[in-house]
């Protein structure tokens, strides 16, 4: 046993021991007077000894039931031995164990832990995105004499239903109905637009892609990033959900918005004219707006599916926010800054934040400040109960099918070419208010690393859902007192 582990097991105990005696030796040299030293009778005795190990039964259990998870971490920590790996286990606020907590490590889609809980931060969970249509022209008798514009409030997640029906296992999948605007458009009595249908993204910059590497653009890991964007810019997928290499983008956002939109009207008997991009002038009027759902379901959406481009949306939310440019290397800053405020207490030292999504590998965690931002959110928070939830929902559907993790886990996956991660929380099954939080980063040659280690990870969350374990608190109670001797 190593003397960490031998103190957190003892400490407690010698503790109490030398407060006891130390009581004991200045009442017995304290002054008395003959009338407080009179023997009084009592009718019952104590079942257990003042200094008795029970009478300090939680100090003494901990140590018992933290020890019985460190086989479970243990493994994953010798079994990352052949790569850079990191992993902090933390229970019910105590640590258990710590191996490489201040490296350095390419995140993955651990990087979307930084973004959702800035984003949280910085916006509220309330905070709402709006898409507007506005007119420049007259309407007369339901006719448009001038162009309608659709503007972009950067909503990530503004879908149709036949985007939205691709997905059999929607639950977590939030988004903003368009039909709902194109309904809009109608009930306020235009049938006919004789000018053009146009798209304004002005919100954002028309930066289509973050800092990432042309393997992971060329795959569609993300739709082109746009302040006003359809189906997260794609035009074409299949009609079952498959890889994003299945599906084609568009390469103006904008345009195949206003195309979208025209579809919808067309649908609903109005008539309108050809579509284009551009802005809005400031003396369009205003006719119809939809706003998404939430930010707390926005993230839910993001943090379960590991959605990269409502992750690359959010970060320029927060460049926009913050300083008035809705740009990747504004909103990557922001993070940064919100995360760094001292009130925080997250360490940033040795954090590069390049974008919000982890495609970029130029990104750079480590498990001490995942760590960090797991204990300020709190397992019962808004940002915790946007993860994946294992055998429930998103990455972790079918993970812990079988286990007591099985609906306990909250967690966020994260894989890359040579990366492997998994952060979040595990409740425990058998009593409540009991949790583990858990950080897990590794990084190396990409031949065995996913698979090898992946292997590792679901049997290490169960490890850590058997928590807690050990004696209970009435196996270490007082006994009872009985009845005193005649």
């Amino acid at each position: 046993m190593n003397s960490a582990k031998f103190l957190r097991r003892w400490l407690p105990l010698v503790i109490v021991i030398v407060v006891a005696v130390a009581a004991w030796q200045t009442a017995k040299l304290a002054d008395t007077d003959t009338v407080s030293t009179t023997a009084r009778p009592y009718e019952r005795d104590l079942g257990t000894p003042i200094l008795s190990a029970r009478r300090v039964p939680e100090t003494l259990r901990a140590p018992v039931i933290d020890d019985a998870l460190v086989p479970s971490v243990q493994t994953i920590v010798d079994g990352s031995a052949d790569f850079t790996a990191c992993v902090t286990v933390q229970a019910d606020g105590r640590v258990i164990q710590e191996s490489g907590a201040d490296i350095p490590l390419v995140p993955a889609s651990n990087q979307k832990l930084l973004t959702t809980f800035a984003a949280l931060e910085e916006l509220g969970p309330d905070h709402r995105f709006i898409t507007t249509v506005k007119i420049d022209g007259v309407v007369t008798d339901g006719v448009l004499d001038g162009d309608l514009y659709l503007i972009g409030g950067g909503d990530p997640f503004l879908s149709t239903e036949s985007w939205r029906s691709q997905y059999e296992e929607r639950s977590g999948r939030f988004h903003t109905r368009l039909e709902d605007l194109a309904d809009a458009i109608v009930e306020s009595g235009i049938t006919t637009v004789n000018g053009t249908v146009i798209g304004d993204e002005s919100y954002f910059d028309d930066v289509r892609v973050g800092p990432w590497a042309q393997r992971l653009i060329d795959q569609r890991q993300s739709g082109p990033l746009s302040a006003l964007a359809v189906n997260e810019g794609h035009v074409e997928w299949p009609d079952v959900y498959s890889s994003a290499i299945n599906r084609s983008t568009t390469t103006e956002p904008p345009l195949q918005a206003a195309d979208a939109l025209r579809s919808l009207l067309s649908e609903r008997g109005v008539s309108t004219g050809s579509s284009g991009a551009g802005v809005a002038p400031a003396t369009a009027t205003e006719i119809a707006k939809v706003s998404s759902p939430a930010m707390v379901e926005i993230i839910t959406h993001v943090n379960s599916y590991s959605n990269n481009y409502g992750a690359e949306i959010l970060v320029k939310h927060l460049g926009r926010e913050t300083t008035g440019v809705g740009s990747t290397r504004a909103g990557a800053d922001a993070v940064l800054a919100i995360l760094s405020d001292p009130s925080r207490e997250i360490d940033t030292t040795n954090v590069v934040v390049n974008d919000g999504s982890g495609l970029a590998e130029s990104n750079r965690l480590t498990c001490r400040l995942v760590s960090d931002l797991l204990d300020q959110a709190g397992p019962d928070s808004d940002f915790a109960r946007s993860l994946s939830i294992g055998g429930r929902r998103g990455s972790l559907l079918n993970r812990h099918l079988e286990s007591p993790a099985n609906g306990q886990v909250f967690a966020k996956t994260g894989t890359l070419n040579g990366v492997t991660a998994l952060s979040g929380y595990v409740s425990s099954p058998t009593q409540p208010g009991s949790t583990v939080r858990f950080t897990y980063i590794a990084n190396g040659e990409l031949a065995g690393l996913n698979e090898e280690l992946r292997s590792l990870q679901e049997p290490f969350v169960d490890g850590l859902a058997t928590f807690p374990t050990g004696p209970t608190i009435d196996d270490l109670d007082p006994e009872p007192t009985t009845a005193a001797s005649p």
